[in-house]
C-alpha cells in the first residue's frame, strides 16, 4: 500500500510491504513542493498491531512505541511519545497537480533537524537530476539529498558537521 502525506513543508510517501507478522515500511519525501529536494531512507521492518479503533502498538527494533492515530477528513494525528503530530492526506491527483516545470534556482532544504555528514557536491559542480548532492544525519539514520534538477552547484551553505533545523537552505541549485 501507499500513502502520501503532507508534514510542514514536507511531502512524504510511506509504503507498506506486508511479509506475514512482519511489516517493511518504506519513507521517501520530498521538501516543500517536489522541486526543492528529495530523499529516501532506509527500509525499516516492524511489526504492529490494531489494540482499539485509533490506538496501535508498534515493534521497531525490538523497541515497543504506542501510537495514536486519528483521521479527521483528509487530516491525520499522531499521537507518539507525548507528541502531536498533524498530517494532511494528499491523493495522486493533488500531488500531480503540484507538481510544475522545474527550472531556475532550486533549494535543497534539510526536510528535519538534522547534522550534514557529507558534501558530495561543491560549488559550480555539475549535477544531473536525481544525483546525490549532500547527506545528512537525523535520528541515527543518514539520507541522501537528491538534485531535483539538472544544472550546476551554485552555493553550498552549510559544512560537514553542521547542525541544522528544519526547512534550513543546504545547497543552491541552477539550471541555468
Amino acid at each position: 500500500m501507499m500513502y502520501t502525506f503532507k508534514f510542514q513543508d514536507q511531502t512524504y510517501k510511506i509504503k507498506l510491504e506486508e511479509e506475514g507478522r512482519q511489516t517493511e515500511v518504506e519513507i521517501s519525501g520530498t521538501s516543500g513542493t517536489d522541486r526543492q529536494c528529495s530523499f529516501t531512507e532506509k527500509k525499516i521492518p516492524l511489526e504492529f498491531q490494531k489494540i482499539d479503533e485509533s490506538f496501535y502498538s508498534i515493534i521497531v527494533d525490538g523497541r515497543s512505541i504506542g501510537a495514536g492515530i486519528l483521521k479527521k477528513g483528509k487530516k491525520v494525528e499522531v499521537f507518539v511519545g507525548g507528541d502531536l503530530y498533524e498530517f494532511e492526506s494528499i491523493s495522486e491527483r493533488e500531488r500531480e497537480i503540484s507538481k510544475g516545470v522545474i527550472s531556475g534556482v532550486q533549494e535543497i532544504k534539510s526536510p528535519m533537524p538534522s547534522r550534514v555528514v557529507k558534501i558530495l557536491k561543491t560549488n559550480d559542480d555539475g549535477v544531473k537530476e536525481g544525483e546525490g548532492v549532500i547527506v545528512i544525519e537525523a535520528m541515527k539514520m543518514e539520507s541522501e539529498l537528491k538534485s531535483p534538477i539538472e544544472g550546476k552547484v551554485k552555493e553550498v551553505k552549510v559544512k560537514e558537521g553542521d547542525a541544522v533545523e528544519s526547512g534550513t537552505v543546504l545547497v543552491l541549485i541552477s539550471s541555468e
